[in-house]
């Protein structure tokens, strides 16, 4: 017997009598891996940063299999999930404090200070006639009835109705009439609609809290009722304090209703990732500011990249 016959023979041992050519190769499939279902918070200004926590996780290939949105929250996450992200990054971008404020229509015999139709008006352009029927995933959009207190969940009609809904803060933006009934901004009531997953059995769901930092734990103080001729404020609270106009003040009255509404409620319904990019050096109506804010929410989602890809594992 030739070198060569016996070294067919060793091949043909080795591989159980079969040549290595009808070996099937056992092909190794991909670890599962769950999707993700996002509740994304009000914040205003702040919820540009929910653009680049999207991007980031387009850009990562994660899965999202519905997102909840409440306020700014509700409009990025209802334009992403109609496609249109790009169209509201560029309009972001675009923005300078001359064309935020020319976007504002002063409405000063209505329930609010600005009608919000030129804001409207843009969204038009591209989404009308879209429907919650023409999203690929389930979307649903926070609000509050005014009369009630009833939180309510647009999950149905026109996309465009329900986000005006979602975002209609009080005294700043005319409330939204739907169904019969007079809705404001959601954040009144779930700031950051952790719950509004869990209801759709969602097994893991990734909160975008936009609040966080800005006041930190609830504070008692023992405090001295002198003047304002008596008493020194820092420089620091000078600033903040020349910068408060009418509309200031109620914003930043809704801002810590906001920030205590959303610790109590996380505190009983936490999501099973929460991610809180450090926005408290920016203000609810910085709308200009939008490169820093997309970048910072991009960021803040890629340092929590590895951990939520081992959640992905862990919910399969």
């Amino acid at each position: 017997m030739s070198m060569l016959d016996w070294a067919s023979l060793r091949r043909k041992a080795d591989f159980g009598g079969e040549t290595p050519a009808k070996i099937a190769v056992p092909v190794q499939e991909k670890p599962r891996k769950s999707a993700v279902s996002l509740a994304l918070g009000g914040g205003a200004a702040r919820g540009w940063s929910h653009i680049g926590v999207l991007r980031a996780l387009d850009e990562a290939g994660i899965e999202i299999s519905m997102i909840a949105g409440t306020s700014i929250g509700a409009l990025v996450g209802g334009c992403y999930l109609a496609g249109k992200l790009d169209e509201l990054e560029d309009f972001a971008r675009s923005l300078t404090k001359r064309k935020v404020f020319g976007l504002l229509d002063l409405h000063l015999g209505g329930s609010g200070l600005f009608g919000g139709m030129k804001l409207t008006a843009r969204m038009q352009e591209h989404l009308k006639g879209v429907t919650f029927d023409d999203l690929p995933k389930p979307f649903v959009c926070v609000a509050s009835e005014i009369r009630t207190g009833h939180e309510i969940w647009l999950s149905s009609g026109s996309l465009i109705t329900a986000m005006r809904a979602s975002y209609a803060l009080p005294g700043v933006f005319e409330p939204v009439k739907c169904n019969k009934r007079v809705l404001v901004d959601g954040a009144l009531v779930n700031p950051v609609p952790v719950s509004v997953c869990r209801a759709y059995e969602q097994p893991l769901v990734v909160a975008v809290n936009l609040h966080y930092d800005l006041f930190g734990r609830a504070a008692v103080l023992r405090h001295s009722a002198l003047d304002d001729v008596e008493a020194k404020p820092s420089e620091q609270q000078s600033e903040r304090e020349a910068r408060l106009g009418i509309t200031g003040v109620m914003i930043e009255a809704f801002n810590i209703i906001q920030d205590r509404i959303s610790r109590a409620r996380l505190a009983g319904d936490p999501p099973d990732l929460s991610l809180q990019p450090k926005l408290g050096h920016i203000g609810l109506t910085e709308f200009h500011r939008a490169d820093e804010l997309i970048r910072i929410g991009y960021d803040a989602t890629m340092a929590h990249l590895n951990e939520l890809e081992r959640l992905q594992r862990v919910f399969v």
